[in-house]
């Protein structure tokens, strides 16, 4: 038996109550351990490497708890994830508030370190001061008791959220299945104005009144985050969060959303006047936000040619990941990807795959669960159950989730958003698979989040690369070749609809920032503080609502992304800088940069670093200069 499958969970086994049996044991295990770690010198060898291994072995034990608790769900993970709210944060500042732990970090800081250990070093004493270290005992108690309400929060909010996305809504007799994001998919294709009304109202009031109300989730939750900030000595959530970012300031995050929100509403005054011709054309008296993505899309089939319906047939699932996602893959970074059948995950839809790098050297198991179901929770992620890294011998096991709408019989047509998560997700792996760090606290994608999302945007250009396309894009009966004009208009139609696109996705991170640095009131109210904050950031709209509102924005209020969900577009700047260097410098024989030699450079500067260093140095060290916002606005032609 090999190490990976002794690692993999049998995920047969791993209900509820297995779960909570192995959080708990490794609770108890992890604080055993840092608690000897008291009395080690101040070394390398000595404190540095055990405390590592420590983080290391407790991530590979809570990890797969969490992630089906966010893929599986439902009442009994539900009710883990409440019950392992208060343990995990007690312990979470028991540690940031140990003193003997953090003088051990501040000693070793002094030392003549290499430089990985130093930056390694330097980031953990960030961490202490985050957590709390310099405040007195009631200080602690008070950010203790805030943390464990915010934990307890985002529990609560994210169970709500998901439990609106197995909810289907009734409109004009048929039954819609939501998507997590505002504009939903099915308006495209909904010839009913009235019917497209309808169904964008139920979509943006998800969270307004009713079972499913987050409205005082959203108000405690903006206020616990700030009152935590003001006890660290910050005016706001969002000067914490910055405090461990790529972005130097939240007066650079407000600029860069701005200068790009200016120019996206600027761009979509001409695309609601055509598309407002159109509307009037069939006889609508008022063209309305439902009317948006319907008219977009006849406008993209006659501009371009192009129908996602027409593009269907040649996007099947499988075909997209083997043919297109591990293809280019394996063109770039060597890596290939083995069907592993005598290995499963925790639900039969699942399939499961060994990435070997290009000597055959396995560097884990790759699991992906593309369909929605009842208590998942809504988007798409990536998680890892290990990440691998130089100084264990284990490899990485890493998961892609989506929420694709799964096929009773049949093959799988994905529509091309779907095409671009898939290539987006497996961006995110390879960033886990390929790195190579000392140590596992800085390996694979634990680095800032206006970092992590540069491997995973930039995978996403894989999909219109033409050799790739011409690999995955061929009809699921007959096997040929998309057709070159459908290939071409594909190609041309990466910036098509972007300045609705931009206008709704910086209205909801300026949203997001508002929260953040804003007091709020007990009694705020939510639709308001919206209102307000979107006017004054100039992203106002009454065709282009915030991709998601308060109410359901799980990125702002229980994944992770809170104050950060500018991060995309931060992220973005750099993507597009390094895609420009693919297509230039990287090229050979306008291949695009789809080569080794690109992949073997990009890897050594980016990929395999993971937080080893500052991610500022491996930027520059691949592209020699920072990126601005001028990259987005060229990147998605506005």
């Amino acid at each position: 038996m090999s190490k990976i499958e002794k690692v993999l969970p049998d995920f047969s086994k791993y209900n509820a109550a297995e779960c909570e049996r192995v959080a708990f044991e490794a609770i108890d295990t992890y604080r055993a351990t840092i608690t000897a770690l008291e009395e080690a010198p101040a070394s390398i060898e000595d404190f540095l490497n055990p405390f590592d291994e420590a983080e290391f072995e407790f991530d590979c034990a809570i990890g797969p708890v969490y992630t089906l608790i966010s893929a599986v769900g439902g009442p009994d993970f539900d009710a883990l994830e409440e019950k392992l709210d208060e343990p995990l944060t007690k312990l979470q500042t028991w540690m940031m508030t140990n003193e003997a732990l953090y003088a051990k970090f501040v000693e070793l800081s002094k030392q003549d370190l290499d430089a990985e250990s130093a930056y390694m070093v330097s980031e953990q004493i960030k961490e202490f001061r985050l957590g709390g270290i310099d405040l007195d005992a009631n200080g602690r108690k008070a950010l203790e008791e805030a943390d464990l309400k915010i934990s307890q929060l985002a529990t609560r909010y994210g169970q709500i959220v998901s439990k609106m996305l197995a909810t289907p809504v009734s409109v004009d007799g048929r039954e819609y299945t939501l998507n997590n994001f505002t504009n939903q998919l099915a308006l495209a294709q909904l010839d009913d104005p009235t019917a497209r009304a309808q169904l964008l109202a139920k979509s943006m009031e998800r969270g307004f009144g009713g079972k499913f109300d987050t409205r005082g989730i959203v108000l405690e939750m903006a206020r616990q985050r700030n009152a935590r900030a003001k006890l660290l000595g910050f005016n706001n959530h969002a000067e914490v969060v910055l405090e461990t970012e790529m972005a130097p300031s939240t007066n650079a995050v407000y600029q860069l959303l701005s200068d790009v929100s200016k120019a996206a509403v600027e761009a979509s005054k001409g695309d609601e006047e055509e598309l407002t011709r159109r509307a009037q054309a069939d006889g609508l008296a008022q063209f309305k936000a439902s009317d948006w993505l319907y008219y977009q899309e006849k406008q993209k089939a006659d501009v371009l040619g192009l129908s996602s319906q027409a593009l269907k047939p040649y996007l099947e699932l499988w075909n997209v990941l083997e043919n297109g996602v591990f293809f280019a893959a394996n063109r770039i970074y060597g890596v290939s990807a083995k069907r592993r059948t005598d290995l499963s995950g925790w639900d039969p839809s699942m399939r499961v795959y060994e990435i070997e790098d290009e000597a055959g050297k396995s560097l884990g198991i790759f699991l992906i669960d593309p369909f929605t179901r009842a208590g998942k929770s809504g988007g798409a992620w990536m998680d890892s159950l290990v990440q691998g890294y130089l100084a264990t011998d284990y490899e990485s096991i890493i998961i892609n989730c989506a929420n694709f709408e799964p096929v009773e019989d049949g093959p799988k047509f994905l529509v091309w958003d779907e095409v671009e998560t898939l290539f987006h997700e497996f961006g995110h792996a390879l960033h886990g698979f390929l790195s190579k760090t000392r140590y596992a606290s800085t390996a694979g994608t634990a680095v800032p989040r206006d970092f992590v999302e540069l491997p995973s945007q930039l995978n996403e250009m894989w999909a219109y690369n033409p050799t790739v396309i011409e690999n995955f894009a061929r009809h699921f009966e007959t096997g040929k070749v998309m057709p070159e004009q459908m290939r071409a208009q594909l190609r041309d139609s990466k910036t098509f609809g972007q300045a609705h696109a931009t206008v709704e996705f910086c209205a909801s991170a300026l949203l997001d920032q508002a929260w953040y640095s804003s007091e709020i009131s007990e009694d705020e109210d939510v639709a308001q503080f919206e209102a307000e904050a979107l006017e004054k950031a100039g992203v106002a709209s009454d065709l282009i609502p915030p991709r998601y509102r308060s109410t359901y924005f799980p990125h702002a209020f229980t994944v992770g992304y809170d104050a950060g969900y500018y991060s995309y577009m931060w992220a973005e700047a750099l993507v597009a800088e390094c895609e420009n260097w693919f297509r230039t410098v990287a090229a050979i024989d306008g291949d695009g940069g789809l080569n080794r030699r690109a992949g073997r450079r990009i890897t050594d500067a980016i990929l395999s670093r993971g937080s080893s260093r500052d991610p500022r140095e491996s930027f520059r060290e691949l592209i020699g200069h920072d990126a601005s916002a001028k990259a987005i606005l060229s990147r998605r032609g506005l």
